[in-house]
């Protein structure tokens, strides 16, 4: 063996040793200790002017905002179909499921504007990182808070919206509820969908106090 094989060798394995090989390195933990995770589908829902499946959208995007957090992992389903959302949530090894209905009753005043109308994209901006991860998240946090604005916009007093929600497995044993929110409009335009979400989060998050 050369001198120079044994240093071009040596400098290898110097680099090999920085830049960590496969087989030494420290395995990468996607979920942390102690933190749960809620695959959510899409919400079904009754009532709601415009668009069905951009007003589903927004409020799964809006649901997934509030139960962020720390002890916490959301992972968003791409299936549009029950049955295919509950094989994709086994696939990205997170569960439960939270299944859930959005329902709004009109009081007697009508509805004004179809979803989407209230606010443009370039009026809303959510403070954040600059990374693809955080941009994601900024944009689906912007789409729940529009579809809330929107769906304020054409609320009238006395209009009451309701969202029923349960957490089940991949395969559809009941974990948590069924349970419901409400909320009724005093006035005009209030937003009926971000209160009644909150509370709906909080008691997701708080179940494992709960019998």
């Amino acid at each position: 063996m050369t001198a120079t094989f044994v240093r071009v060798s040596l400098a290898a394995g110097a680099i090999a040793a920085l830049l960590g090989s496969p087989a030494t390195a420290a395995p990468r933990e996607d979920q942390s200790a102690g933190e749960s995770c809620i695959a959510l589908m899409l919400p079904t829902i009754q009532g709601i002017p415009g668009n069905a499946e951009e007003a589903a959208s927004g409020i799964r995007d809006l649901l997934a905002k509030y139960l962020t957090g720390p002890s916490t992992k959301v992972v968003v389903l791409d299936s549009r179909l029950a049955s295919q959302a509950t094989a994709e949530a086994k696939q990205k090894g997170c569960e439960p499921i939270l299944v859930s209905s959005v329902t709004r009753k009109s009081g007697g005043g009508g509805f004004t504007k179809a979803l989407g109308q209230a606010a443009g994209a370039s009026s809303w901006y959510i403070p954040g990182g600059a990374t693809v991860g955080s941009a994601a998240a900024r944009a689906a946090a912007s789409a729940g808070l529009q579809t809330a604005a929107s769906l304020a916009s054409s609320t009238k007093a006395k209009d009451e919206m309701k969202l029923e929600f349960r957490l089940q497995t991949a395969s559809g044993q009941t974990q948590f509820g069924p349970k419901t929110e409400a909320q009724k409009a005093s006035v005009d335009g209030e937003d009926l969908l971000t209160p009644i979400v909150m509370r709906a989060a909080e008691a997701i998050v708080a179940r494992k106090g709960t019998k």
